[in-house]
């Protein structure tokens, strides 16, 4: 007998919500963003407000601070994964889509799609504010 190979779809975790390492380390702007950036998550079963900020300036981020989960919803996502639906990715991947140009957040959107493209990515969850 042939060995099916693992069929579960893939899902990764996409934000334009200004979700940064705490310090905002990369110096991801609050608004007007012509950047975007990847973050492993392998091994974590949450966003923890001590890990990370939420540095959008087109929004109150009061809440999402105290919970990036809010912004991007990890912990639902790996409280899910184990009834075996899908695979979750490793990696997120985060902007800031506040007062963006439409040809950047373009790029941007195209840019992070092609990644996970070739990742063999099937779905996203894309939150934005």
């Amino acid at each position: 007998d042939l060995e099916i190979a693992n069929t579960q779809p893939v899902l990764a975790l996409v934000t334009e919500g200004g979700l940064v390492p705490s310090g905002n380390p990369e110096r991801l702007n609050s608004g007007r963003a012509d950047r975007w950036f990847r973050y492993p998550v392998q091994g974590m079963t949450r966003l923890t407000s001590e890990e990370f900020d939420i540095i959008h300036g087109g929004i109150d981020t009061s809440t999402s601070n105290e919970n990036p989960n809010r912004m991007l919803p990890l912990d639902i996502a790996r409280e899910q994964e184990p009834n075996g639906r899908f695979l979750l990715y490793e990696q997120i991947y985060s902007t800031t889509g506040n007062q963006g140009s439409i040809s950047t957040m373009q790029r941007i959107g195209d840019e992070i799609a092609a990644e996970l493209h070739n990742a063999g990515v099937h779905a996203v969850i894309a939150t934005s504010t």
